[in-house]
C-alpha cells in the first residue's frame, strides 16, 4: 500500500518510527517501560520493537439487489502504544498477530454496519464519500479508544453494469430496500435508455464512419487514378521527348554522316588533285630526266665522235711521222687528202699538212 494514499487532513495518528517497549527482569522482579532516546541494553533487558504494520481488512462483496455488488476496500496503518504493549507481556512477541486476530470481527462488523447506509439511495446522488468517511473515523476511533495509533482508508464501489438485465419488476419482501429497488429501477430505465442511446450514437458513429472510410477509400481512389494518370502523361511525355531527342540525334547523325562524306568527298578530291599534280610533277621531271639523258648522251656521243676524230688524227699523224720517217710522202699526201675529205676535222689535218710542209 504506497504512502501517500494515507491522507487526513484532520485525524493525526501520532506513529513514531522507533518505538519499543523495554522489559526488565531481574529476579521475580519485573518492570515495562518505553525504550528511551539515549538506551543502553543491559542482560536483563528484553527489547520488543512496536512497529508501524500494514493491514487489508478481508470485506466480502455484498449484493444489495439483483446485479447490484458493493465493493469495500479498507486498508489500514497501525502501531500499537506502550500502554497497549503493556497490558500482556506475552503477547509482544506477536503484537501485530494478535492485533489483527482480535479486532478482524470488530472493524469487519463497523463496516457492514455502515454498509447498511447504503439502503438509502441518496448514495446514487452525493456518492459514496460520506460512507466512507465514517467508516474510516469509525474504524481509526474504535482502534485509538484501544490503545493503537491508526491511520485507515476506505473505498466503497457499487457496480452498476448488472442492473440493466438484472429483474427488479417484482417487488421486494423486504420493505427497507423498497426506496433503493425503485431508485434502481429508475436508474436502471436511464441506463437501458442512456444504453439504447449509447448504441445509437455507437451505429451513428459506425455509419458514419464507414461512410468516411467509403468516401476516403473513393478519394484515395480517384488520387490514385489522378496520380496513374499524370504518371501515364510524364511517360508520355518522356517517351515523346525521347522520340523528339532521337530524331534530333539522328538528324544530327545524317548532318554529321553528310558532313564527314562531303568531307571525305572533298579530301578524296583534294588527294586526286595532289596525285595528279604528283604524276604531272613526276611526268615533267621523267621528261626533263629523258631530255637530260638525251642532251648527256648526245653530248658524251659527241665527246666520243670528237675522242675518236682524235685518237683517228693522232695515230694519222704518228702514221704520217712513221711514214715520213720512212720516206712514204707521197703515200701520205694521198691518205692526208683522202682523211680531209672524209673527216670533219679538216683544219686539223690541215695543221698537220702545213705542218708537214714545213718540215720538209
Amino acid at each position: 500500500m504506497a504512502d501517500d494514499t494515507f491522507e487526513d487532513a484532520t485525524w493525526e495518528a501520532g506513529f513514531e518510527g522507533d518505538r519499543a517497549v523495554v522489559v526488565s527482569r531481574l529476579g521475580v522482579f519485573r518492570r515495562v517501560f518505553p525504550r528511551p532516546q539515549r538506551y543502553s541494553r543491559r542482560f536483563f533487558h528484553d527489547v520488543y520493537e512496536l512497529p508501524i504494520e500494514e493491514w487489508t481488512l478481508p470485506i466480502p462483496s455484498r449484493e444489495l439487489l439483483p446485479g447490484c455488488f458493493v465493493e469495500t476496500s479498507v486498508e489500514l496503518r497501525f502501531q500499537p502504544t506502550f500502554r497497549y504493549a503493556s497490558q500482556d507481556l506475552t503477547r509482544l512477541p506477536a503484537l501485530g498477530s494478535h492485533i489483527r486476530n482480535s479486532f478482524l470481527t470488530l472493524l469487519t462488523d463497523i463496516v457492514e454496519e455502515e454498509l447498511k447506509s447504503l439502503e438509502n439511495p441518496v448514495w446514487l446522488t452525493d456518492g459514496c464519500h460520506a460512507i466512507e468517511r465514517r467508516i474510516v473515523n469509525a474504524i481509526q476511533e474504535t482502534l485509538a479508544l484501544r490503545d493503537i495509533q491508526s491511520r485507515v482508508r476506505c473505498t466503497v464501489t457499487v457496480d452498476l453494469e448488472g442492473l440493466i438485465g438484472a429483474s427488479l419488476d417484482a417487488p421486494t419482501e423486504d420493505v427497507r430496500y423498497r426506496a433503493l429497488r425503485n431508485e434502481l429501477l429508475r436508474r436502471r430505465n436511464e441506463l437501458l435508455e442512456a444504453e439504447s442511446q449509447r448504441q445509437l450514437e455507437l451505429e451513428q458513429r459506425e455509419r458514419e464512419r464507414r461512410l468516411a472510410a467509403e468516401h476516403e477509400a473513393l478519394e484515395l481512389a480517384r488520387k490514385e487514378a489522378e496520380l496513374r494518370q499524370a504518371a501515364r502523361e510524364r511517360e508520355l511525355e518522356d517517351l515523346r521527348a525521347e522520340i523528339a531527342a532521337e530524331e534530333r540525334r539522328q538528324a544530327e547523325q545524317r548532318l554529321s554522316e553528310a558532313r564527314q562524306r562531303e568531307e571525305q568527298l572533298r579530301t578524296e578530291a583534294h588527294l586526286r588533285d595532289l596525285e595528279r599534280d604528283i604524276d604531272l610533277k613526276d611526268q615533267d621531271r621523267r621528261a626533263r630526266m629523258v631530255e637530260d639523258t638525251e642532251d648527256r648522251l648526245k653530248r658524251e656521243i659527241e665527246l666520243l665522235a670528237l675522242e675518236r676524230q682524235r685518237l683517228i688524227l693522232e695515230e694519222e699523224i704518228r702514221d704520217i711521222k712513221i711514214a715520213k720517217a720512212k720516206g712514204w710522202v707521197i703515200n701520205a699526201k694521198r691518205r692526208f687528202s683522202l682523211g680531209r675529205n672524209a673527216d670533219p676535222d679538216k683544219s686539223a689535218e690541215a695543221d698537220l699538212d702545213d705542218g708537214g710542209k714545213g718540215d720538209e
